[in-house]
């Protein structure tokens, strides 16, 4: 090969290593800027948008806004999560957007915003806006100013469904928009500031509905703009910042001369209907908040409402070393998202790992209610009987006036020995495990019993046997501990060799879900026990699980063709049927379980016989 055509060969190799990486690295996480417009008149308003791409939208942490300069913030940030699957993968963005507007005309520019993303900081480009000069205050006044009347025919009017509530308490704010002048539209140019308070916005549709109403004695047409609920979380007279909007008014335009043709034109008749900006703004609340009773239980940390609160397990008999998952929740109305659950007291050689907490919030009917709930990983080290002690949740009920203690059941768990059930090899008893097993005087031994020569024993095959017998169990047992401090020392391994034993238990629970007939919660039990199993066993990340990549590696580790194409239409059914119930038959539902179940079993037979890679 000549010289020259091998510089050209490797010089697109390293083109294309280079592309590898840059692809690599744009799906590992992005950090982006934009404005629009970005070429404004001083006073104008323009809207800037920051947006992390990404896989794994939940590593994001700690967004910092840029210093904006001679920028003024109108609203923001305003934080929007969207998610899609292309090709079975998941793309994720979340986009954080500002209104602002300048004061002064110039070349200006925005500086960096930035974000955590799996411990690296993601920083965005800075962004030139260039601001033009503006009309006078005085002439923008003039060309924005409609007729006198305006003012009096076009209002806001904030009003709050309760004047005085308990600190916790719900009440609902709403904004209208009341007119007797045409409006084509109009904007929000500042959001109120609810200071003291937990707010949480109603969605309002996007064609509003218009009522008729009386107002000071006239008559509007009315449209609500905007409905927020608010919980104070403090006592006194809390006030409710004014809403301000910019409305599109259509008005008549009139020529302001003594010209007396231009007075004859003045003539409704001749008249001619121009669109002009007015800004306006609601009027301010003030909301009077009582303390809740200052004599509070332990245990209570500022839930407020009226909740329902549940503990549960989803096994109590394991052995050692397999994973029980303890799942928390409280559901009801009030300020859920300020709920704190309760942690749970576990016994020592008990291992748990960080909640996975999530929440729900409804607002159907005005009245604000959801669920949180915190999902457990525990561990048991070692065999025997132990207890979790009963947890207790405390919130303060308004519609009884006093603090309301819930507490859950309690939990006795069976841990059987098993290959996994001790990092150390010696079981641990708990201080409830210690009962007297006998009498405490033993019966009188009438007998001598069977002398024997100390040189025979000597001599006997066993005395020897029972010489060379605790060194070996001591070298046994030394051997047996660093091998369990190496799985237990490795998470993935550990999730490896337990990944057959939670697949078994997750399509157990699928069965039981089919024999109650709740065929969706069955399919999806079933998807569930399949992604999980492969997840582990092939040491994929949630994030970065792709069905086809997965299939790939099962046939790389000589997994049989026939087994893959089963467990890959298996999850394909489970889904498709999850997302169009009745698409399906009873035997196509058993056959569903059976499948999966053959797959999972052969799979690991095959890692049997070839050792664990």
């Amino acid at each position: 090969m000549k010289p020259a055509k091998k510089i050209l060969i490797s010089f697109l190799v390293i083109i294309s290593l280079c592309i590898g990486i840059s692809k690599a690295l744009a799906q590992d996480g992005s950090f982006t800027a934009s404005a629009e417009p970005s070429r404004i008149a001083a006073g104008e308003q323009f809207q800037l948008t920051f947006t992390f791409d990404g896989s794994d939208y939940n590593s994001v942490r700690d967004f910092k806004a840029p210093d904006f300069g001679q920028f003024v913030v109108i609203s923001g940030p305003n934080q929007a999560t969207k998610m899609q699957w292309v090709n079975g993968r998941m793309s994720a963005s979340i986009s954080y957007t500002f209104l602002l507007y300048a004061r002064q005309p110039g070349k200006m520019t925005i500086g960096s915003a930035s974000v955590e993303y799996k411990g690296k900081t993601l920083k965005s480009s800075p962004i030139p806006i260039e601001v033009t000069q503006g009309k006078p205050k005085q002439q923008q006044a003039q060309a924005n100013q409609p007729s006198a009347d305006v003012g009096d025919n076009l209002v806001i009017k904030a009003s709050a469904d309760k004047q005085r509530v308990k600190q916790g308490e719900q009440l609902t704010v709403t904004f209208k928009l009341y007119t007797r002048v045409s409006v084509t539209g109009y904007d929000l140019a500042k959001a109120p500031t609810f200071d003291g308070f937990w707010s949480e916005d109603f969605e309002m549709p996007k064609q509003p509905v218009q009522t008729t109403e009386m107002l000071n004695g006239k008559q509007y047409r009315s449209i609500v703009i905007k409905k927020t609920a608010l919980f104070a979380t403090q006592a006194g007279n809390l006030k409710i910042a004014p809403l301000e909007a910019r409305c599109a008014v259509q008005v008549q335009s009139k020529r302001r001369t003594n010209d007396p043709f231009d007075q004859f034109f003045n003539d409704p008749f001749f008249q001619q209907v121009q669109t002009v900006n007015m800004d306006i703004k609601s009027n301010p609340l003030t909301i009077s908040v009582d303390p809740i009773p200052a004599s509070a239980p332990s245990g209570f940390a500022g839930a407020i409402g009226r909740f329902a609160f549940n503990a549960n397990v989803d096994t109590r008999n394991v052995k050692a070393g397999d994973p029980i998952t303890l799942r928390i929740s409280v559901l009801g109305s009030g300020n859920i998202k300020l709920v704190t659950l309760p942690k749970p007291q576990l016994p020592a050689d008990i291992e748990s790992y960080e909640p996975k907490i999530s929440e729900e919030i409804s607002r159907d009917g005005g009245i604000i209610r959801g669920k949180k709930i915190a999902e457990y990983l525990l561990i048991p080290r070692n065999a025997g009987q132990r207890i979790l002690d009963p947890m207790q949740f405390v919130y303060f009920d308004l519609e009884k006036g006093e603090y309301i203690t819930l507490r859950s059941s309690k939990f006795e768990f069976s841990i059987a020995p098993g290959k996994d059930y001790s990092s150390s090899g010696i079981s641990l008893a708990a201080k409830e495990d210690v009962r007297m097993l006998g009498e405490d005087i033993r019966f009188l031994k009438l007998s001598i019993g069977h002398w024997q020569r100390a040189d025979e024993m000597k001599s006997s095959w066993w005395f020897t046997f029972t010489l060379i017998l605790p060194p070996m169990l001591f070298a046994g047992a030394w051997f047996y501990r660093k091998r369990k401090e190496k799985i237990y020392g490795d998470m993935p391994r550990l999730l490896f060799e337990t990944a057959g034993r939670e697949a078994s238990r997750r399509l157990k629970k699928a069965r039981a879900l089919l024999e109650q007939g709740n065929t969706e919660q069955y399919h999806a039990e079933i998807l569930r026990a399949l992604l999980v199993y492969l997840e582990h066993k092939l040491r994929i990340p949630k994030s970065k699980f792709v069905l086809e990549e997965a299939v790939g590696s099962l046939r790389q580790k000589g997994i049989h063709e026939e087994v893959i194409q089963s467990l890959k239409t298996c999850m394909e059914r489970a889904e498709f049927v999850r997302y169009a119930p009745g698409s399906d038959t009873a035997n196509a539902r058993k056959e569903l379980l059976d499948i999966a179940a053959s797959a999972i079993n052969r799979i690991e037979q095959s890692y049997g016989k070839r050792g664990k890679p």
